[in-house]
Order: C-alpha cells, then structure tokens, then sequence
C-alpha cells in the first residue's frame, strides 16, 4: 500500500469542499476528486468509503473549524446590551477568521455554500449535525440573556430560553439575506446585519 502524508486527509477534504462549492455536491464525482488531489481513487477510499461519507466528513470540518467560541463566563460579562452586542460580534469575528485562515487566498462568495441546502434535505446525518449545531448556539444565547437576566436587564422578566430561541431565528433569517450576495466581499455586510438585527430585537423587547 502505498505511504499517505499526513495532511492528505485535508487535502481531500479541502478539494471536495471547492468542488462542491463549483459544481454543487450531486455533480462531483470521485473521478472529478482523482483529477484535483492527484490520488488514486483507492487512497481516496483509504479515508472516506463513500461520497457521502466524505460530504459529512467536509460539513463536520467545516463547523469544527469555525465553531464559536463560548465566552468563558457570559453570566458575569454580558450585562447589558452594549456587553452583549460586544460578546457576540466579537465571538463572529473569531469564526470569520477561522475561515478565512482555512481558506487561504482562495475567495468565496457566500451564496456557493447553497450547496449545503441541496445536501442537507437528501442527508439524515446532516440534518441531525445541523440540529446539535443549532441546539449548541442556542444555550449560547441563552447565556448570554441570562447575564443580562442576573444584572436585572432583562425587559419585562422575560423567560431567557424563549429570548434566545427569538434571536437565534432572526439571525438565521438575517444570515440568509447576506447568503445570496454574489459578492466575496461579505464579512462587513454580516456583521453589519448582526448588529442590525440584535439591535432591532432588543428595542422590540
């Protein structure tokens, strides 16, 4: 068997996530990934046994990679609007740089990434991923609100579970937007839209 280096596994995955991105994922081939790493197909299937194997592996990499990280004690720093919008934006930039860095040079257009959609709707695996993922930003939130709830800002007594559950759909809905710029210039407009949106919902409570 012939020897593999240690960062083929990333270069599989790197080159699958750009052939997804061009060609959408149903499109790509093992033979379109022979072409682009320049392994055999038999090395190919050293790492992952099938396409859908390897789809799951890149979405996993993905969300590994640009995780959000968790303030190390939101209770205590968020405790107002100003500390809140501060945590988050600053927790966002972090993830945007992450992937940037995994990129390298290679610009990407956010609306490429509708590829996921496609994947997603055919894929019970992804869907259970996307669900942990969801479940894990919403206890975020959650923490957030209650560092607010602790500092006693909090409008109205509020139930901080439904604030974040509130929040985190106006996001996702907000995110979407930028998602269909046809643009590569789209971390300003993000976080623009971030502060725009937390802005928006904490003069709605």
């Amino acid at each position: 068997m012939a020897k593999i280096a240690p960062d083929t596994r990333f270069n599989i995955l790197m080159t699958a996530f750009q052939l997804f991105l061009e060609k959408g994922y149903k499109a790509v081939s093992y033979q379109d990934l022979v072409k682009e790493t320049g392994l055999s197909k038999g090395a190919i299937y050293h790492y992952f046994e099938s396409k859908e194997a390897l789809l799951i592996a890149v979405f996993e990499f993905l969300l590994e990679f640009t995780k959000e990280p968790a303030c190390p004690e939101p209770r205590d720093v968020v405790k107002d609007r100003e500390s809140f919008l501060k945590v988050f934006i600053d927790s966002k930039m972090i993830q945007i740089q992450s992937f940037k860095k995994m990129m390298g040079d290679k610009p990407l257009k956010l609306n490429k990434l509708l590829f996921f959609f496609e994947a997603i709707s055919e894929n019970v695996k992804l869907r259970q991923i996307i669900m942990q993922l969801s479940k894990y930003e919403l206890s975020l939130l959650e923490s957030y609100f209650t560092g607010l709830k602790k500092h006693n800002n909090v409008p109205g007594g509020k139930d901080t579970a439904l604030l974040a559950q509130s929040l985190y759909w106006m996001l996702q809905g907000a995110e979407m937007t930028v998602l269909f710029m046809e643009d590569n210039d789209w971390e300003e407009p993000l976080i623009k839209i971030y502060h725009k949106t937390i802005n928006d919902f904490f003069d709605i409570i």
